[in-house]
């Protein structure tokens, strides 16, 4: 049960299993790019960490208009499907993208840092600070544990270059407007929600599903629900 304030009515026509998509990862992963990061077109954007929520950010920077998406993951089934959702470039760790982002920023630096992986460090924040350029913004949406401090960077960067650490709850966006917004543009094909789903399982085999959650070979698992 839910209060009713935290319901948002979704059309009839709308198959549920698509909509349970959007509950979460999609708008997290989308609004990480475009509300939070402000993705604009023409620029150079860096996701860490394609899971159900990078694989949106990639695809809400896509969306935006970024010139190049560089994905970062150390799975090559992850970064295969990024490519599938917008990246331009791929990358297994943050010293590969690092060379990329020079290399097509001639060395100016991306426009955007987007760290969405599933556990967030102390490293990969500081790699995503040192791949932005003047002024560039690093968007921290995934987590560490509330106790950890994970944020340790040279203030004599930060400050006279400007670079901007910002951090995002459901990508900044609003679950009521995201949400139906979401739905139009899926509706209109413009947002790829079927293609996420890499496994669907029944309720009974739900712990294979987990399984594969930690083993790292779903973009996403979606349970069914069979009446």
């Amino acid at each position: 049960m839910v209060s009713e304030h935290s319901c948002i009515k979704i059309d009839d026509d709308l198959p549920l299993e698509t909509v349970a998509l959007v509950g979460c990862g999609v708008p997290t992963g989308w609004g990480t790019a475009v509300n939070a990061g402000g993705v604009r077109p023409g620029d150079t954007t860096v996701v860490y960490g394609i899971g159900g929520v990078g694989i949106n950010a990639v695809q809400g920077a896509a969306f935006a208009g970024a010139l190049h998406v560089i994905a970062v993951d150390p799975l090559a089934n992850k970064r295969e499907a990024a490519t599938r959702f917008g990246a331009t470039h791929t990358a297994a760790d943050a010293e590969t993208a690092q060379e990329i982002v020079t290399e097509v920023t001639k060395g100016v630096g991306a426009d955007e840092a987007l760290i969405t992986v599933g556990v967030v460090t102390e490293e990969v924040i500081a790699a995503a600070f040192a791949a932005v350029r003047k002024r560039g913004t690093v968007v921290i949406t995934g987590l560490a544990g509330p106790g950890k401090k994970t944020i340790q960077l040279p203030s004599f960067e930060l400050t006279l270059f400007e670079k901007r650490i910002q951090g995002a709850l459901f990508g900044g966006g609003n679950p009521f407007d995201e949400i139906p917004r979401l739905l139009d543009l899926y509706r209109a094909g413009r947002l790829k929600l079927d293609e996420l789903v890499t496994t669907r399982y029944r309720l009974e085999d739900v712990n294979q599903g987990y399984r594969d959650l930690l083993d790292g070979r779903n973009i996403r698992g979606l349970l069914i629900h069979e009446h």
